[in-house]
């Protein structure tokens, strides 16, 4: 034993020398510190309350560690304690006996790890802790210089970690090792029990990583990270022990790196609600929620929801997140969605069903459009035409079909009834009022034209009703025109056709009487052949005028009436006499000659008045003059009755 401590002890100052000349340039950088409550603040995790920390370690022995890009710790960050010098640890692997000697004391219940063993250079750190969870658990990674050289040998540097306070239950723990090799019963963490081997009937190899051509951490060997735990009572109060030594020597290092925040206590466990789904409220684009999560945990804890139970939910989904918080901070959530869904259609409305003529617009601009409401809000309305034929062209019915959309394609519809009439009648002009002759045919008296609101085009018919004579003479006519369009609205006007012979008027011989009384009868009912006595000079007599009479039945036409003894009387006593008569005869006979109606008998008596050659015409104007010439009326028959030859079977009075 003393040759083997001499030989550690030559060896320190090389390894010591070469320490130093390393640290610059590893990757494992370490800091020295000796601030326990700091060191304690370091391992806490959440869920952990840490007080009353205490350290017990040589000057240098403790301090914090980060790894580099290479991490051949295990752990990345935390706390280290060792039996000699934190900086020894940060170096490559280039000695088998990194040491320095402390000179520090040793710990009794570090010794009761290792029975048969005494410490030495031990560095303790303690702290109170309470937690809230009913467990805790830490990650730590146990290296020496011991390895592998002195394995299994006197030299059994340990780690231990050391719980006081109430067990779950009636008992409690008085400097419980939770410090163990995993899968063993209670295998306290040292270089025998933990190593290349088998020692003492103890094989743990899985667990031992051969540090040798390592660049960043001096130690030879160590473990790889292990997790101690153990069961709590949430809410009280323990003492944890943590703490490393040298055993059997105080040369070759060792040292355990502890994790940062790997002290954890367990957080409450919070279950939310399961999904939810709703509808929107009645005439509203929202609903309200409640719920409630389940939270577990022993000591009292607070849970809130974001957004809370109650709150209103607008259609959609909503994600909510509820957390549970226990009075150290510890937290768990949990989330879920409320979907709020719109189902509620728009309230809509169509305009009233109206009537419209057929040359109006129908488009709803003009005849109106749906409207709506939601309790969401709407997108563009929509419409689609149906037109059922009516009786006529321009009479059918639009069922007009409105659609309102809400902005979550909820719809609802209704019908617009717009009946299209036709109602109003063309609107019709007749041609002026005409006077033509007999032959006059209906296309030259003109036509009547109308236009309609809805039918561009029209039917006409007309008829004529004869309002005064036979028109084979003279008559008056109404030609009625009627314009109708395909709903059978009827328009009419009428036109009023004069048709007559062309006036055939000659002056009459003057004629002298010496009457003192003048009068004429008409015999009644008698009125197709008119004479109209008018005064060739002079001044007509005031209240005279013209004078209308009617001859008798027979129409034998004497030039003047006369008196019981045969005198003439003469109407307009005193003046000279101007005879016209209008007679029935066809305008395209007056240029005839007489020759050539062979079949009338006219007599050499009734030819000696007339011209040579004589045309119809130039026996009119004899007629004319002799019905003015009392001289002449002993032939008045004949000139009549060569008139009614000639005009053939019409009576020139049509009696």
């Amino acid at each position: 034993m003393k040759h083997l401590h001499h030989l550690k002890t030559t060896l320190l100052w090389i390894v010591f020398a070469l320490l130093f000349t390393e640290t610059a340039s590893a990757q494992l950088n370490v800091a020295s510190n000796s601030n326990a409550a700091a060191l304690a603040a370091k391992l806490v995790g959440p869920g952990v309350t840490i007080t009353n920390a205490s350290l017990d370690c040589a000057n240098g022995a403790a301090g914090t560690f980060t790894t580099g890009a290479v991490n051949e710790v295990g752990i990345g960050t935390g706390v280290l304690l060792t039996t000699g010098n934190v900086s020894i640890a940060a170096s490559a692997n280039n000695s088998e006996s990194a040491t320095i000697e402390n000179g520090h004391a040793g710990n009794s219940i570090l010794d009761a790890l290792i029975p048969g063993y005494q410490t030495y250079d031990a560095c303790m750190l303690e702290f109170d802790l309470e937690a809230i969870g009913n467990k805790v658990s830490f990650n730590y990674v146990f290296a020496s210089e011991e390895y592998e050289e002195w394995y299994c040998s006197d030299f059994n540097d340990v780690f231990g970690f050391f719980v006081s306070g109430p067990i779950p239950g009636p008992a409690t723990y008085t400097n419980k090792n939770i410090a163990i090799v995993p899968e063993t019963a209670n295998v306290p963490v040292s270089i025998n029990n933990v190593g290349p081997g088998t020692c003492n009937g103890i094989s743990n190899t899985f667990w031992y990583v051969n540090m040798a051509g390592a660049t960043t951490v001096q130690y030879d060997g160590k473990t790889k990270k292990m997790t101690a735990s153990v069961d709590l009572t949430p809410c009280k109060t323990y003492r944890f022990k943590l703490g490393v030594a040298d055993a059997g020597d105080r040369l070759l290092d060792s040292g355990i790196f502890l994790e940062e925040g790997s002290f954890v206590s367990s957080p409450p466990v919070i279950a939310c609600s399961a999904n939810i789904i709703k509808n929107s409220e009645p005439g509203k684009c929202s609903a309200v929620a409640t719920y409630s999560p389940t939270v577990s945990a022993d000591c009292p804890v607070t849970a809130t929801c974001t957004p809370a139970s109650g709150a209103t939910f607008p259609v959609g989904v909503t994600m909510v997140t509820c957390k549970a918080t226990d009075q150290l901070g510890n937290t768990a959530t949990c989330t879920f969605t409320v979907t709020v869904n719109d189902n509620e259609k728009p309230v809509i409305t169509c305009p009233a069903q109206i009537t419209v003529s057929c040359e109006a617009p129908t488009t709803p601009n003009a005849v109106g459009f749906a409207t709506a409401t939601d309790n969401c809000g709407l997108n563009p309305f929509t419409h689609v035409d149906a037109t059922v034929n009516g009786s006529c062209t321009h009479e059918y019915t639009i069922n007009r079909t409105w659609t309102a959309h809400d902005t979550h394609g909820n719809t609802s519809s209704c019908v617009h009834v717009i009946k299209v009439e036709d109602k109003k009648p063309p609107t019709i002009t007749c041609p002026v009022n005409v006077t033509v002759t007999c032959d006059t045919t209906a296309a030259a008296t003109g036509l009547a034209t109308a236009v309609d609101n809805c039918d561009p085009v029209l039917d006409f018919s007309r008829f004529d009703t004869h309002a005064n004579g036979d028109c084979d003479w003279f008559c008056i006519v109404e030609r009625t025109f009627q314009a109708k369009d395909d709903c059978r609205n009827t328009s009419t006007c009428v036109q009023i056709i004069t048709k007559n012979t062309a006036p055939l008027i000659e002056t009459a011989l003057p004629v002298t009487v010496g009457m003192s009384n003048s009068f004429v009868t008409v015999p009644p009912g008698r009125a197709d052949c008119v004479i109209e006595w008018l005064p060739p000079t002079g001044t007509i007599p005031k209240g005279l005028g013209f004078k209308k009479i009617v001859v008798d039945a027979s129409c034998d036409l004497l030039t003047n009436p006369t008196t019981p003894s045969g005198k003439i009387i003469n109407p307009l006593f005193g003046e000279a006499l101007k005879l016209s008569i209008f007679v029935k005869l066809k305008p395209s006979l007056g240029t005839k000659k007489l020759t050539e109606f062979a079949s009338c008998d006219i007599l050499k008596e009734v030819t000696h008045y007339l011209a040579p050659d004589p045309d119809v015409n130039e026996l009119l104007r004899v007629t004319n003059g002799a019905l003015g010439n009392i001289s002449n009326q002993p032939h008045m028959y004949e000139l009549l009755e060569a008139l009614e030859c000639i005009n053939g079977p019409l009576d020139p009075c049509n009696l």
